[in-house]
C-alpha cells in the first residue's frame, strides 16, 4: 500500500470538505445565516451520505436520515424550511465545484508508444436529462411538453485520464446543447469526443485552430462533399464530387470506409463510416486526427471512449439518486440534483484513491454498489474533524481491493477502454496489500 498516497488523498478531503471550508460555502450561498441545530456541516454531510448509501424516495427519509445521523429530534417543517431555501441549491453547486475542483486523481495514462501520448487529456462531453414535477414547467421547460412537460438537462464535460466531471450545467432541457460546450481554447492538445448534435462546423474548427483534436458523430442532415474516398478502384473514384447522402447509398455496408470532406463554408475534414446494421444505419465519424497516427479502427475504438460517459450517467440515476423527487419546489429540486452529483463524485474519487494506493484495478460500478459499507463511517470521520481518518482510509482500500475489482483487465485491453494504448495510471497487480 503507497503511504504516500493515502496521505495525499487526505490532504485533498480536508481542503474540499473541511469543517471550516464547508462553514465558508454556508455563509456564502446564504445557507446559514446564524447558528441553527441545522448547520451546514451537519446537512452537507448527511444529505450526501443518504443519497450515496441507498434509494431515497422522499424528503421524509433524508429527515430520518439527519435525526439518526446527529442523533437529534429535528421536525419535519424546520428540515423542509432548509431545502426550500435559495441558498441550498447555491451551497450544494459549490460544495460539487470545490470536489471537482481539489478531488483530482488521474487513474488512467497514454502508454509511451500508443496513439494517444500526444494528448494531454480525453475530454468527453454530453448531457443527460430527466423529468421533474410538472408544476416547475415554468422554471424547467422540457423538449417534450406532451410527455414532460418539466425536464433538466444536466451538460456535462469529463476528464477520461481523471475519470471523473470537470464541468457539470443544469439547465431547462429545452435549452440548445450547444450552448454549453467546453471553451475550443480549453482543448489544446486534447481529443474531444461528442456524439450528434455537437457537430458544428464553427467550433470544430475553433478546436483545430486551438491546436486541439476531436472525433464528433455527424448527423446525417449534414450533407458535405466527398472530394476523396481512400479505397483503391475506379468504382470509388466515379462517386468523388458528389455529396454525402448520395455517396452512401452506393457504398458497401460490410466495409469501412476512410473519407476526406468538405462542408458548405469550404472547411476541410476527416470522415470515417462504418455500417451499424439497418437500426442504427451509418455511424458517421469527423475528425482531424491525421491517418499516419491514427488508422479507421483505431478512430473507430477510440470513439467508443465516449460510452464512458454514459456508465458514469447510470452511475448516477442508479447508486445516487438523481431521480426526480416529488416536489414542487424549484430549490429543492436543483439542491438535490447538485447533493446527488456530490454524492456520485465523492464515490469515484474514493475508487480512485484505492486504485491509485493499491495499484488494483478498481470498478467504479461496484465501489458505488457498495458504497454504504464505508460512506457512513466516512461522514461520521468528517464530522469528528477527521480524526482517524488515515485509518479509515486504509480499511477502506483493503475492503474495496477484494470487493470491489474490476471483473476482467485482459478483455479491457483486449476491446475495451485500455484497448488504445491507454493504462492505468501506476502498474496493475493482482497481489495482496502489503
Amino acid at each position: 500500500m503507497l503511504r504516500s498516497e493515502i496521505t495525499r488523498s487526505i490532504g485533498q478531503l480536508k481542503q474540499a470538505l473541511g469543517e471550516d471550508e464547508l462553514f465558508i460555502l454556508g455563509r456564502q450561498s446564504g445557507f446559514e445565516k446564524r447558528a441553527r441545530s441545522i448547520t451546514t456541516l451537519r446537512f452537507v454531510t448527511s444529505l450526501v451520505q443518504s443519497l450515496g448509501t441507498r434509494r431515497v424516495e422522499s424528503i421524509a427519509d433524508l429527515l430520518r436520515d439527519f435525526n439518526r445521523d446527529h442523533d437529534t429530534e429535528v421536525y419535519y417543517k424546520p428540515y423542509y424550511n432548509r431545502l426550500d431555501c435559495p441558498g441550498f441549491p447555491e451551497l450544494m453547486r459549490q460544495v460539487f465545484e470545490a470536489m471537482m475542483s481539489g478531488l483530482c486523481a488521474q487513474v488512467l495514462k497514454p502508454a509511451k508508444d500508443g496513439p494517444f501520448r500526444r494528448f494531454k487529456d480525453i475530454v468527453v462531453h454530453d448531457g443527460t436529462s430527466f423529468a421533474l414535477h410538472d408544476s416547475l414547467v415554468e422554471s424547467f421547460p422540457g423538449r417534450f411538453t406532451k410527455v414532460s412537460p418539466a425536464a433538466v438537462e444536466l451538460h456535462t464535460t469529463m476528464s477520461l485520464f481523471h475519470d471523473n466531471f470537470t464541468c457539470v450545467t443544469a439547465a431547462a432541457d429545452s435549452e440548445c446543447e450547444r450552448a454549453f460546450l467546453p471553451s475550443p481554447s480549453e482543448l489544446c492538445d486534447k481529443l474531444f469526443l461528442a456524439d450528434r448534435g455537437f457537430d458544428s462546423t464553427p467550433f470544430m474548427q475553433e478546436i483545430e485552430r486551438e491546436n486541439g483534436h476531436f472525433i464528433i458523430r455527424l448527423r446525417a442532415c449534414l450533407d458535405p462533399r466527398v472530394d476523396k474516398i481512400h479505397r483503391a478502384g475506379s468504382r470509388y473514384r466515379a462517386l468523388e464530387g458528389q455529396r454525402l447522402n448520395a455517396v452512401i447509398k452506393k457504398l458497401p455496408k460490410g466495409k469501412q470506409h476512410d473519407i476526406d470532406v468538405t462542408c458548405k463554408n469550404g472547411w476541410r475534414a476527416r470522415l470515417v463510416l462504418t455500417w451499424a446494421g439497418p437500426d442504427h444505419g451509418w455511424v458517421r465519424l469527423i475528425t482531424n486526427l491525421d491517418r499516419i497516427d491514427f488508422d479507421v479502427a483505431e478512430i473507430l475504438q477510440a470513439y467508443r471512449l465516449r460510452w464512458q460517459i454514459e456508465l458514469y450517467y447510470k452511475e448516477l440515476k442508479s447508486y445516487a439518486n438523481l431521480h426526480a423527487f416529488c416536489t414542487r419546489k424549484q430549490h429543492i429540486a436543483e439542491g438535490l440534483i447538485w447533493a446527488a452529483l456530490c454524492a456520485a463524485f465523492l464515490k469515484r474519487y474514493m475508487a480512485h484513491v484505492c486504485q491509485r494506493t493499491s495499484r488494483e484495478a478498481i470498478s467504479t460500478r461496484r465501489v458505488s454498489m457498495c458504497s454504504h459499507s464505508f460512506l457512513r463511517e466516512f461522514f461520521q470521520c468528517l464530522r469528528r474533524g477527521f480524526r482517524g481518518l488515515r485509518g479509515l482510509l486504509e480499511r477502506t482500500v483493503r475492503f474495496l481491493c477484494v470487493n470491489a475489482l474490476r471483473s476482467n483487465l485482459n478483455r479491457e485491453r483486449g476491446r475495451g477502454r485500455l484497448a488504445l494504448g491507454l493504462d492505468l495510471a501506476g502498474s496493475a497487480r493482482r497481489s495482496a496489500l502489503a
